[in-house]
């Protein structure tokens, strides 16, 4: 009992001791009791209080990530144009019409004027051949063929037809029908003919004094007396059976002649003599031989005897692409069409 007595005095001896210390601490700290100064300072020193943080850790540098640029729009593709190379029309393949058809010089779309400088068109009198079914040989280099030309006026109108055949082709020709007026053979509409089907045309607009086509979007004014490309082949002995002091050397005669192409100029056809003829249907004594020149390059020579005792019907015909180009010839023939012999040599 007296051992517990003293071990409990000597823990309470400890604890004042400790709790002495403390007080002695905070006055130290708190500069109630001041602390001896050094030898050799004067003045009251400060107490010093450094503060020890703890490093951080290093942080490793993460680069910039630059921020993604916004995506280009898809490319928008540009509208592409087809472009049809131009190119110089080559002369005309081996016949596919008895009158050929070369490409038409190059033209503005939509209203086309007439032709500019020109003189005011002239308006023949015509007189108009009875109707007639001719047969030609037609010939161009070697090859032979056969054309068959039906003319038929009447008093509703006119047709005709040009139908040609070479050996190993089908049918090809040529189509015309309008109306027959003061100023003699006026078309309405003319055609490229396949296998007795159109495909090209080109119509006269009468009423509305214009000229369009089926394919090419191109108009014209429409001239007077204008002509088609195998009408030309009426209206022209019209114009020099009406008039035979037109027959004379040198004069001229001007007809606007339109094509399915959307080619439409003027031709002018002027006399060049009299010349006698042999042809197949026999001899011609006085063929009054006209000629029309070329405008352009790839354009047609055109040149045609007329037999006055023909009603000036064409008894030859001759067409030829300048440059270059194998000249198309027709001559009247004595037999039906069905009984030339098609595609028999050439004779030299």
């Amino acid at each position: 009992m007296q051992a517990k007595r003293r071990s409990t005095a000597r823990g309470g001896a400890v604890a004042l001791l400790g709790l002495a210390v403390l007080a002695l601490h905070l006055l130290l700290l708190h500069g109630v009791w001041p602390l001896p100064a050094p030898p050799g300072a004067s003045g009251t020193v400060a107490l010093q209080v450094r503060r020890i943080a703890a490093a951080s850790p290093p942080v490793a540098e993460v680069p910039a990530v630059p921020e993604p640029a916004p995506a280009a729009p898809p490319p928008v593709a540009a509208a592409v144009r087809p472009q049809v190379p131009v190119k110089a029309p080559p002369p005309s393949p081996a016949v596919q019409a008895p009158v050929p058809m070369p490409a038409p010089a190059p033209a503005p779309s939509g209203e086309a004027p007439a032709p500019s400088g020109e003189a005011p068109w002239p308006v023949y009198a015509t007189r108009l051949p009875e109707a007639a079914e001719l047969h030609y040989r037609v010939q161009r280099g070697d090859r032979v063929g056969s054309a068959q030309l039906q003319w038929q006026p009447g008093d509703a109108g006119y047709r005709l037809r040009l139908d040609t055949r070479w050996p190993g082709q089908a049918p090809r020709g040529l189509a015309s029908h309008g109306r027959v007026d003061a100023e003699g053979v006026a078309p309405v509409r003319h055609a490229e003919l396949q296998r007795a089907r159109e495909v090209r045309a080109v119509n006269f607009q009468r009423e509305a004094g214009r000229i369009t086509f089926s394919g090419p979007q191109l108009a014209y004014e429409l001239q007077p007396g204008a002509q088609d490309r195998l009408s030309w082949l009426i209206q022209l002995p019209a114009i020099l059976q009406a008039d035979a002091t037109l027959a004379r050397q040198g004069t001229t005669v001007r007809i606007f002649v339109v094509g399915t192409r959307g080619d439409a100029e003027p031709w002018r056809f002027e006399v060049q003599a009299h010349e006698a003829l042999e042809l197949p249907a026999g001899a011609v004594a006085r063929a009054l031989y006209l000629r029309r020149e070329p405008t352009r390059p790839y354009d047609t020579r055109v040149e045609v005897w007329l037999d006055p005792a023909r009603e000036h019907l064409p008894v030859r015909a001759r067409f030829t692409t300048v440059p270059g180009g194998v000249p198309l010839q027709m001559d009247l023939a004595s037999a039906a069409a069905e009984d030339l012999e098609i595609g028999a040599p050439a004779p030299r």
